[in-house]
């Protein structure tokens, strides 16, 4: 019934044509569902925007964080997200943890990390025993051993204790009324990716 007026030519798929299909899909299954940085200073923007449309169901971009932060190409800091994020309807914290107490949490958060003199923020969106899953605005989807992560995470010095030198902001609505939070969104049991993947995801940054 459908094959009488149709007719199919054979689709060949040269080398080139498959490798470039193969990029093309592993870049949007990176980068799904992450707002990405558009500049070198933008990284705090970006993640704080993944936290608010992906686990708390806005639609609020880059831009619009960025132009209330008004900070114009210097990078944002913890300090100046929370007192940008009340504009639109949420409300921040910044706490020094151990890597003991971000396995308690039930929510992404955003981490300050740090590579030699490299500065950048990134959303936390899962944590394991021994393996944490970053949504991050520059690189896409990564996973990290334990090790790793606590090479870039604990790099400040406490008056606390010696163990609290990792930071992360917290993001929470002002009011949970219409909020929908997407509670499947934080992965309290990320895998580690596979050693292709990895590779692929090769950076200066780490």
């Amino acid at each position: 019934m459908f094959s009488e007026h149709i007719s199919a030519q054979p689709t060949y798929l040269t080398p080139s044509s498959v490798v470039n299909l193969q990029l093309k899909n592993w870049k949007s299954i990176r980068d799904e569902g992450i707002v990405k940085q558009n500049l070198d200073f933008s990284c705090g923007a970006a993640g704080l925007a993944t936290i608010l449309n992906q686990f708390y169901g806005q639609s609020i971009s880059e831009q619009e964080l960025l132009t209330v932060l008004d900070k114009g190409d210097a990078r944002a800091s913890f300090a100046d997200m929370q007192r940008t994020l009340p504009s639109f309807g949420f409300k921040a914290q910044g706490f020094a943890a151990t890597y003991d107490q971000l396995l308690n949490l039930k929510a992404p958060v955003l981490v300050y990390l740090k590579h030699r003199t490299t500065e950048h923020f990134s959303v936390l969106k899962g944590i394991g025993r021994n393996t944490v899953h970053l949504a991050d605005p520059s690189l896409g989807h990564v996973t990290l051993s334990k090790s790793q992560f606590l090479d870039m995470w604990n790099n400040h010095e406490s008056d606390i204790e010696d163990n609290l030198r990792g930071r992360f902001l917290a993001v929470l609505p002002v009011n949970y009324a219409n909020i929908k939070v997407r509670h499947d969104y934080f992965n309290r049991s990320p895998a580690r990716k596979s050693n292709a993947a990895t590779q692929q995801l090769a950076h200066p940054l780490f």
